[in-house]
């Protein structure tokens, strides 16, 4: 029974990519519960220069959809087929902030824009495919949303424009630089190379 079970682990973490296992690299969604992780991944600053985070929100019959989180507010609104007020399985990404940055995109080059890149998977859009996120500067402040990047040619980037669901063909994907390291077997130290 043991040998069996073994095998069928090995099998599945061989077979199935990590973002079935919720593992994707060194980042990762954690429940959201309205409380902000320590290790969450900050998308930018409200009106009043406070803080909001990436979300993702299940939309039934719709997909895992990029939402923005507002600290101790258990509700996101989701931008897909107009806005959709979630507030039930909502999580929030986190990971070394670090190791994120922004890169400006354009709708209609963003595939060859992302060519060497390693863009965040921000959910997927039922029957269509993944999405990224994405932001914008608007109004003074930050809008985080989605951007449908299996669009080959016209990936647009959508969010929620006053309860109503906007998109623009400008904005910033959010992108994760892979750790490596230089060791040099003279010296005693690592050095982390970006």
């Amino acid at each position: 029974m043991f040998r069996f079970s073994f095998l069928s682990l090995i099998y599945l973490l061989s077979n199935y990519s990590p973002q079935y296992l919720c593992l994707q690299e060194n980042y990762y969604w954690r429940q959201y519960t309205g409380d902000v992780p320590k290790d969450a991944v900050v998308g930018g600053q409200d009106i009043n220069h406070k803080n909001i985070y990436i979300g993702q929100a299940y939309v039934q019959n719709e997909g895992l959809i990029v939402a923005q989180i507002f600290p101790k507010i258990r509700e996101v609104y989701a931008p897909i087929n107009g806005i959709k007020k979630i507030q039930n399985h909502i999580k929030i990404l986190c990971g070394p902030y670090e190791n994120f940055y922004w890169a400006s995109a354009n709708s209609s080059k963003l595939h060859l824009q992302l060519i060497g890149q390693h863009a965040v998977i921000g959910g997927h859009e039922d029957g269509h495919g993944v999405i990224n996120i994405g932001r914008i500067s608007y109004e003074g402040e930050t809008k985080i949303g989605k951007i449908n990047s299996f669009r080959t040619e016209t990936a647009a980037f959508f969010f929620n424009k006053n309860q109503k669901e906007a998109f623009v063909n400008s904005y910033e994907i959010l992108l994760y630089r892979e750790n490596s390291y230089d060791i040099d077997a003279r010296s005693k130290t690592v050095a982390a190379s970006k």
